[in-house]
């Protein structure tokens, strides 16, 4: 909810830094000459338009045994979070109104990584757990990324962008691809990623989909302990030619239709076989009224689904 000058990429570092070393976390944080170094070209592309420089935070938690030791054989489960300090649309600008106000809640995906990290050590979590929080501002300029641009993301799958309010999804991939590259059971992200999402299932319930049904059930269960809810679309194929391109191995932005489902589709390119759950949260993030736990403005949700997910975590296929 803090205000989006009050919580640049570069203060979430200083915030998980604090927080990780207050509850058990490793913190690891890159900046631009690092990213640039990583070849997370999806991170920086969205961060061109910005005076404000970018940030990857990497959080790891490893449970331990009464003696204080690390568990090497505990499952390892990576969550990735969008953190999108503040949302513009860059050029492609998002409408001068009520729009803007709720731009604030585009990290909410980084914060609930954060935020369920920061209490596994307290609830005694057996699973291993690293996240990465993807946090940049999107803002216009004459540095900003353009249409028809081409960026390559972490990996070098080169994405030609199509709209560049569809930057999560961008900022995402470098993320899951580095986790594909250090090892992981399963994958699950989270976003607020298409208003295609809010306009399914509303401000109550997120979408979920992904490659994996032993994976999303476990979402599933999760969101339904937490009042969390969550629906599953589907992950349909029949639909991922919309994200061809002409120029570059994927565009960013699908039809104007099944939005919810195109974005889907671009994340999975980045993750191979590797289990994987995506929730899209736009829906969700926000409220305009308080009820039940939940106060009025950016909510959180999904923080207590992924705690939930994380201390019950079964490796898919075990």
């Amino acid at each position: 909810n803090s205000p989006p000058q009050h919580l640049t990429a570069t203060k979430m570092a200083d915030v998980a830094t604090a927080l990780g070393a207050e509850t058990g976390l490793e913190a690891e944080v890159f900046d631009k000459e690092q990213l640039v170094e990583m070849g997370c070209g999806g991170l920086l592309g969205v961060n061109s338009g910005s005076v404000e420089p970018p940030r990857m935070i990497r959080l790891t938690y490893r449970p331990r045994s009464a003696a204080g030791d690390p568990l090497p054989d505990a499952p390892r489960l990576t969550l990735v979070g969008k953190g999108i300090m503040y949302d513009s649309g860059g050029i492609s600008l998002k409408p001068a109104d009520g729009t803007h106000a709720t731009m604030k809640n585009d990290m909410t995906g980084a914060g609930d990584v954060l935020a369920a990290m920061s209490v596994l050590r307290e609830l005694e979590c057996p699973t291993t757990v690293v996240g990465y929080l993807m946090c940049t501002d999107n803002m216009p300029s004459g540095s900003a990324l353009g249409m028809g641009d081409v960026i390559t993301i972490r990996g070098g799958t080169t994405v030609e962008i199509l709209n560049t309010d569809a930057e999560g999804r961008l900022v995402m991939a470098d993320a899951l691809a580095l986790a594909v590259e250090a090892g992981t059971d399963a994958i699950i992200d989270i976003a607020t990623l298409t208003g295609a999402s809010l306009r399914a299932l509303g401000t109550d319930i997120a979408t979920v989909n992904g490659n994996h049904q032993g994976l999303i059930d476990q979402v599933r269960t999760a969101a339904e302990r937490t009042d969390e809810p969550v629906w599953q679309l589907p992950l349909a194929k029949r639909y991922r030619r919309q994200i061809d391109s002409d120029i570059a191995d994927l565009n960013n932005l699908g039809g104007p239709y099944a939005g919810a489902i195109t974005a889907a589709l671009f994340l999975a390119e980045f993750v191979g076989d590797v289990p994987w759950a995506h929730i899209d949260i736009a829906g969700t993030a926000q409220t305009e009224v308080s009820e039940s736990w939940r106060p009025r403005g950016c909510t959180g949700f999904g923080a207590r689904l992924l705690v939930e997910v994380a201390l019950g975590f079964r490796p898919p296929g075990t």
